[in-house]
C-alpha cells in the first residue's frame, strides 16, 4: 500500500491480492473448484506456455464445466475491461459442444483482427450447427463495420461480403442464420447490399423480414427512415419494435417525433420499450427533454427501467451525468446465458 501522508486513503488496487497463476487456475478448474472471479483473473491474457497447458488441459473438463468457465470468463471480462480472455475462447472454438462453441464465438465480440475474421469465416461455412453459424454470422457484424470503415485490405473487406451473402441466397440454411447474416451485412454501403435488404424486405419470410429492417438501420442511411417509420403501425408487434430500434440506430433526429409518439400510444409494452431505447441512442435535446420528463411521469417499473436506461446513454453520449445516485440508472452485471437447447431449431 502507499502513503502518501498522514490520513491518505489506501488505493483499491493495492488492496486487491495478486491473481494466482494460470497452471493453479486450470489445475483448479479441473478438479471442479468453484469459479471465483478472484481467481479466474490469472486466466487473463495468457502466454503461449499457458495457452497449451489449456488445450492440453481443456479436453479433461466436462463439457458443463467448459460452458460454466466460458460464462465466468465472458462476465469477468464485462466487469473489468481490462482483463482479456479472448485467446481462452479461441481454443473453444473447435470444441465437441456446441453450446461451448456458441459461448467461445461470443468472447470474440469485441476483437477485430483480420485473422479472426477470417477464422470465422471458415466456421461459418464448415459448422455443422446451426446455432453456432449464427452467433458467427452476429459477431462477423463487427468486421463489416470494420471493413466499411478501412480497416481491411480491399480483398479482406469483399471476401467477408461475399461469404456472407452466399449464406443469405443459400435457401437450404436456416432462416435463422440467414438473417442473421443479412443483419451482419447491413453495415456495408454499397448498391449490393442495399439491394439485397430490398429484396428480403420485400419476398423474404417472416424472420427475413425482420432481417432486412435490422440491416437498414446497421446500415446508417437515412434513406430507410420512411420504410421503418411506415411500419410503427404495423399489426405485427415485433415488427413495430424492431423498426423502432432499427430507426434509433440511424441516429437521425427526424426519428424522434415518430419514436416519442410510438413510445407514449403503443399498446405494447416491448414496443414502448424499444422506442425509448431508440430515443436514447439518438441523444438529441428533444429526446432527452422528453426522457426527463416522463422519468416523473411514467410510473410502470418496466417503462421506468427503460427509460433510466435511455437517458444513461443519452449522458454516455453527451458527458453529462447525474450526481444523485437515486436518479442513476442501475448498472448491474446481466447474467449470460448459457442455455441453448433450443438455439438450433429457431427460424
Amino acid at each position: 500500500m502507499t502513503q502518501d501522508g498522514p490520513g491518505s486513503l489506501p488505493d483499491p488496487d493495492d488492496e486487491r491480492p495478486a491473481a494466482p497463476s494460470a497452471t493453479t487456475v486450470l489445475d483448479e478448474v479441473e478438479r471442479g473448484a468453484p469459479l471465483e472471479p478472484s481467481r479466474l483473473r490469472g486466466l487473463s491474457d495468457p502466454t503461449e506456455d499457458t495457452l497449451r497447458r489449456i488445450m492440453a488441459t481443456w479436453p479433461k473438463i466436462a463439457p458443463e464445466r467448459r460452458r460454466e468457465l466460458l460464462a465466468a470468463l465472458e462476465r469477468l471480462g464485462e466487469d473489468d475491461p481490462t482483463l482479456d480472455f479472448h485467446r481462452v475462447a479461441l481454443t473453444a472454438l473447435r470444441d465437441s459442444d456446441a453450446a461451448t462453441r456458441i459461448l467461445a464465438v461470443r468472447a470474440l465480440q469485441n476483437e477485430d483482427k483480420p485473422e479472426y475474421m477470417r477464422l470465422l469465416l471458415t466456421l461459418l461455412r464448415e459448422d455443422d450447427t446451426p446455432g453456432v453459424r449464427g452467433e458467427i454470422a452476429s459477431v462477423l457484424g463487427q468486421f463489416v463495420v470494420a471493413a466499411e470503415l478501412g480497416m481491411y485490405p480491399e480483398e479482406d473487406g469483399e471476401t467477408l461480403a461475399a461469404t456472407l451473402r452466399d449464406v443469405i441466397e443459400d435457401i437450404e440454411e436456416t432462416d435463422e442464420v440467414r438473417g442473421r447474416a443479412l443483419e451482419a451485412l447491413g453495415a456495408f454501403s454499397d448498391e449490393a447490399t442495399a439491394e439485397l435488404i430490398s429484396e428480403q424486405y420485400e419476398v423474404g419470410s417472416h424472420r427475413m423480414r425482420v432481417a432486412a429492417l435490422r440491416a437498414m438501420g446497421n446500415s446508417a442511411s437515412e434513406g430507410w427512415l420512411e420504410i421503418l417509420v411506415y411500419h410503427f403501425d404495423d399489426d405485427d408487434a415485433e415488427i413495430r419494435a424492431v423498426s423502432a430500434m432499427a430507426a434509433g440506430a440511424l441516429l437521425v433526429d427526424e426519428a424522434v417525433p415518430a419514436l416519442i409518439m410510438l413510445a407514449q400510444e403503443d399498446k405494447d409494452d416491448d414496443v414502448q420499450v424499444a422506442a425509448i431505447h431508440a430515443l436514447g441512442e439518438i441523444a438529441n435535446d428533444e429526446a432527452e427533454r422528453v426522457l426527463s420528463r416522463w422519468l416523473s411521469e411514467r410510473h410502470d417499473p418496466h417503462i421506468q427501467e427503460a427509460i433510466r436506461e435511455a437517458l444513461a446513454e443519452v449522458q454516455l453520449l453527451t458527458g453529462e451525468f447525474v450526481d444523485d445516485e437515486r436518479d442513476s440508472p442501475d448498472f448491474g452485471a446481466s447474467e449470460v446465458d448459457t442455455d441453448f437447447s433450443d438455439r438450433d431449431d429457431r427460424n
